[in-house]
């Protein structure tokens, strides 16, 4: 390899590394805008005089078009423009609906801002995740993807005191209006950084061998892996899509924790989460490479997550001081780890061309999931009347039996092994089961 080789490909690695960096900042500026939300909610129900069916309602709202938006971008724009103006225009839409918050007391426009903030979030983890993958071979993407999703940690953990200490002491409407300065910092930070990568769409796939070909679409949506992800995926989003909202105010008034306490308490939660993310990602890529099996490192993996948030969810109601708080963190940070171990599994078993379009349509509809959590928390706070703990307890309660189901479908489908066989039968995908590790 002549110098000059050698001098582009560390620039390469350079800037697929300054990439991943902007990827995961705008992963953190997604969940500041989610949870500044949350963090709002007593003040704002106080201010607005809004029940806690009124304000999951509104927090619902947030998921209308979400999934809709997210499988629209999935089937219509993956692949046809470039991700790098993807993202700019979804930060864009990010910004322009939490900056005019901060200058009205209209319930009106905050649902409408809430409805457009959730069309511009839907695709963004998917799209994210796919910006990522074009600038990472398929035997590196895993600690990448973790990466990624350490902006879900770090946005909760950093917002949870610092957007505390700006809506305690300059009102919960800066708090919106601070949110969106940020994304505009961020679109004009990716526009001299972003760009696509050498594995993206458009360019020659070196990821997949050349005898690669498409699947049918019936059966790869039909395959037990993929409907395994589906299903583990949506049950699992049903916390993470709920967090943001519920979390702060069921620490405040069903755990009976003060408001100043509360985020710190999310600062733990996603302090934990962070080497939760880093560590089970890594293991069980070196668990493949050890030999284990994709159905162990990724179908067992997201299921154990779900499994055991499910169980820690329950015992947040009967446990008390620090165990209490070591319960809500594994709840509400262990299903995040399902989110890297569906990615991977779909890209383990889908052929290249496909794979974008797959992970984002999944990874945008099943937060339909969360339109409903949101909601239905609310109704079920609300139907307990003035004993708001109990409410907040009934609808951990129902939460914890969703993560289960999650956890079941996850061991019963996400056979990997048996998908790539199934496709390789047909000679539409090569058989060699760590090409997505």
């Amino acid at each position: 390899m002549t110098p000059q080789q050698t001098a582009a490909g560390s620039a390469a690695r350079g800037r697929a590394w300054a990439v991943l960096i902007m990827l995961f900042l705008f992963q953190t500026l997604n969940f500041f805008d989610k949870l500044v939300f949350g963090l709002s909610a007593v003040p704002m129900m106080k201010e607005l005089s809004l029940s806690p069916k009124e304000f999951g309602l509104i927090g619902s709202s947030f998921f209308l078009l979400f999934s809709l938006s997210g499988m629209a971008v999935g089937l219509f724009v993956i692949g046809r423009f470039p991700v790098k103006w993807i993202l700019i225009v979804l930060a864009g839409i990010w910004s322009a609906t939490q900056i005019p918050i901060f200058f009205t007391s209209s319930v009106a426009v905050l649902i409408i801002c809430r409805i457009v903030l959730g069309a511009g979030e839907g695709p963004g983890l998917p799209t994210a995740l796919h910006a990522c993958y074009n600038w990472f071979a398929a035997d590196k993407r895993s600690v990448p993807s973790a990466v990624v999703l350490q902006g879900i940690s770090v946005g909760l953990l950093a917002g949870g005191p610092f957007l505390t200490y700006i809506i305690v002491n300059y009102g919960w409407r800066t708090g919106f209006l601070v949110c969106g300065l940020l994304g505009v910092a961020w679109m004009l930070a990716w526009a001299l950084i972003g760009g696509e990568g050498p594995y993206a769409a458009a360019a020659p796939d070196r990821d997949a061998p050349s005898s690669e070909a498409m699947v049918p679409t019936k059966l790869l949506w039909g395959d037990p892996t993929v409907i395994g992800v589906i299903i583990m995926s949506t049950m699992s989003y049903w916390i993470v899509g709920m967090s943001a909202t519920w979390l702060p105010p069921y620490l405040q008034l069903g755990l009976g924790y003060q408001p100043t306490s509360v985020g710190w308490i999310i600062f733990g939660i996603y302090l934990f989460q962070s080497p939760l993310l880093l560590g089970g990602s890594w293991i069980t890529q070196f668990m493949q490479r050890r030999g284990w099996s994709l159905r162990a490192c990724l179908g067992h993996s997201a299921a154990l997550a779900l499994l055991t948030a499910g169980c820690a969810l329950l015992l947040t109601l009967v446990t008390s001081g620090v165990l209490q708080l070591v319960c809500i963190a594994l709840a509400f940070a262990a299903p995040s780890l399902t989110t890297i171990f569906g990615p991977v599994a779909l890209g383990a078993v889908a052929p290249a061309a496909q794979r974008g379009r797959l992970i984002v349509v999944i990874y945008s509809g099943n937060a339909a999931s969360a339109l409903i959590s949101n909601a239905l928390t609310g109704w079920i706070v609300g139907e307990a009347g003035s004993d708001v703990a109990l409410g907040y307890a009934h609808a951990m309660t129902f939460t914890a039996g969703i993560l289960i189901i999650g956890a079941v479908a996850a061991f019963a489908l996400i056979f990997p092994e048996r998908t790539i066989a199934r496709f390789s039968r047909l000679g539409s995908v090569a058989p060699v089961a760590t090409r997505a590790a």
